[in-house]
């Protein structure tokens, strides 16, 4: 039995485990954010007042970060805050569930053309450079912020589709679920696509 151990396989081990430690505080946020969401959601039966109240706990979230020293904003629970942000928006413009449910497709749109423009005009370095802080291996940033920009689109169009044509309870259990797991699944197609490879 060969008990030696790997350097590499070693270094991985440990900057994963400290990647880990930095963002699951993060993580039980953003987590916790869309339960909030879903609960309230199918409690009332009212998307505007689940996304007003939800928007309101995530601001009360981002107060508490100024008195703990864990980081419970980093990586996705920020994107979570601004995403609660533009639905309480979109319910305090329209008023609507049909803006509520459209927001997802509107901020991925936005999200799209941000990555794409990063990509194309600043080889990723902005946007995609700092995105790359959260990610497990080194990865070529202009592929990065491309592969994100069509990760936005397709979030963008997945959302329509099941906004437009399934019922609200059934985009709510997508929104609340099954757009996490899409996103995740296209995550780690995009790093995979902008992984640099060794040489």
């Amino acid at each position: 039995m060969n008990t030696e151990s790997n350097p590499q396989h070693d270094d991985e081990e440990a900057r994963a485990r400290a990647q880990w430690n930095r963002n699951k505080y993060s993580l039980a946020v953003d987590m916790s954010l869309g339960a909030l969401f879903f609960i309230l959601a199918k409690v009332t039966d009212d998307l505007t007042f689940s996304a007003l109240v939800t928007a309101g706990a995530g601001l009360a979230v981002v107060v508490v970060q100024r008195f703990v020293k864990v980081d419970l904003l980093g990586g996705l629970a920020m994107f979570g805050v601004f995403m609660l942000l533009m639905s309480a928006a979109f319910s305090y413009a329209f008023d609507d569930d049909w803006a509520v449910k459209m927001k997802s497709t509107f901020l991925g749109g936005f999200i799209a053309l941000l990555m794409f423009a990063d990509a194309l005009f600043n080889k990723g370095g902005y946007f995609g450079g700092r995105l790359l802080r959260y990610m497990p291996a080194p990865l070529d940033t202009q592929r990065f912020s491309f592969g994100m920009g069509t990760l936005g689109v397709v979030m963008a169009a997945v959302n329509y589709l099941v906004a437009t044509y399934l019922s609200k309870d059934m985009w709510l259990y997508y929104t609340s679920f099954g757009d996490f797991v899409l996103s995740m699944v296209m995550v780690f197609a995009v790093i995979k696509y902008a992984t640099i490879e060794e040489r």
